[in-house]
């Protein structure tokens, strides 16, 4: 189907701004090759449902994955960016349950919803500096670039029992390196650790780096984000040997864990879980809670939709449509009490219809629909 808004063409008499009625049905079907767990998805403006499946989880139409919620779950991609929900049947909400859980560790369950409590922040980015000892003044007038997380760079370069210049037409702050003629290596590691510490960051009372070590220097910013680069020789190269051992934001922690890319992590974002935690290259101190139930025989919002209904352009995509969560619910049925017994996300019967509407505010849009 298309994606026009409407015969009306998006106009509708309301007192609210440029509103929105998208109506979407879709049938149950976890065994179905599509790998989605839905199939039939009619309505426009959507452009993918996803649902648990029992085969190996499919794409969309515009190749998005299907994380494979766990049972009882849907989630929904928009096919426009959408600036906030006004109103729908889905409009309880799922209450959070349990501690905070953090993404930095390996406490998450794969396929399982996860509501953001704290964003958190990156890893401070780091990088390690190995060097070499001189030999009868061998290191003098080598340099090498050292980048912080400010947009500074600097040059740092060595005079030896002081011969030595320092370099011409490089781009950088100079920073002389002062060291004795056959200096070992840690002699070396244990001033350049003293000089990288000093190193100013452009804001007053904030340096660039925290910097220990001797024959391994660890070099650590002092803003919670990766550093610009990792250290480089220049053109009379020391030898040294440079690497980067902290590198991720706290955006990649947080999309290496199941966020949408494209939505900004922030308080009330729901996602499903696609890895059990992320620490390569760091680790984002953010915070996430499990979801709950209400108890009420009903089908529920999970997170708050309105801080993912526009996501931003990321990567040479544009990300564009919005996401929105929710859960279907069922009693045990244990006993002949019906209240007695606790709600549980339950996955509605293969081939069952769900229908629902929802009340948007407009915005923009692409294509497609599951088949």
């Amino acid at each position: 189907m298309g994606h026009s808004l409407g015969n009306n063409y998006g106009k509708s008499y309301s007192f609210l701004s440029k509103p929105v009625s998208l109506d979407l049905n879709f049938t149950v079907d976890q065994a179905n090759g599509n790998g989605l767990g839905v199939r039939s998805v009619k309505g426009q403006g959507v452009e993918n449902v996803f649902m648990h499946t029992s085969t190996t989880a499919g794409k969309g139409p515009n190749g998005y994955l299907n994380p494979n919620p766990a049972v009882g779950l849907a989630l929904v991609q928009l096919a426009y960016n959408y600036n906030r929900i006004y109103a729908g049947p889905l409009n309880i909400v799922s209450p959070l349950t349990g501690s905070n859980v953090a993404i930095n560790a390996t406490a998450l369950t794969i396929g399982q919803p996860y509501v953001i409590v704290s964003t958190g922040h990156g890893t401070a980015g780091a990088v390690t500096i190995a060097p070499v000892a001189d030999s009868s003044g061998s290191l003098a007038s080598t340099w090498f670039s050292l980048f912080d997380g400010y947009g500074n760079t600097f040059i740092i370069w060595f005079s030896v029992s002081g011969v030595g210049s320092a370099p011409v037409g490089v781009s950088g702050t100079l920073v002389q390196q002062s060291i004795a003629t056959n200096d070992t290596a840690a002699t070396i590691g244990t001033d350049l650790a003293v000089t990288i510490a000093a190193l100013p960051s452009g804001i007053s009372g904030v340096f660039s780096f925290t910097a220990t070590g001797t024959t391994t220097v660890t070099v650590t910013s002092t803003a919670n984000a990766p550093l610009a680069g990792t250290p480089a020789d220049g053109v009379i190269a020391t030898g040294f040997t440079f690497a980067t051992t902290k590198s991720t934001t706290n955006l990649t922690d947080w999309q290496k864990v199941g966020v949408p890319k494209g939505v900004v992590p922030a308080v009330g974002v729901s996602f499903i879980a696609t890895a059990t935690g992320y620490t390569t290259g760091g680790s984002s101190t953010g915070l996430v809670k499990a979801v709950g139930v209400s108890n009420i025989l009903c089908t529920e919002t999970i997170g708050d939709p309105n801080m993912s209904l526009a996501p931003i352009p990321m990567g040479g995509s544009p990300n564009v449509g919005g996401w929105f969560l929710f859960q279907f619910l069922a009693p045990t049925l244990t006993s002949t009490t019906l209240f007695n017994n606790p709600m549980i996300p339950t996955a509605p019967a293969d081939n069952s219809v769900i229908s629902l509407t929802l009340y948007l505010e407009g915005g923009t849009r692409v294509g497609g629909n599951n088949e």
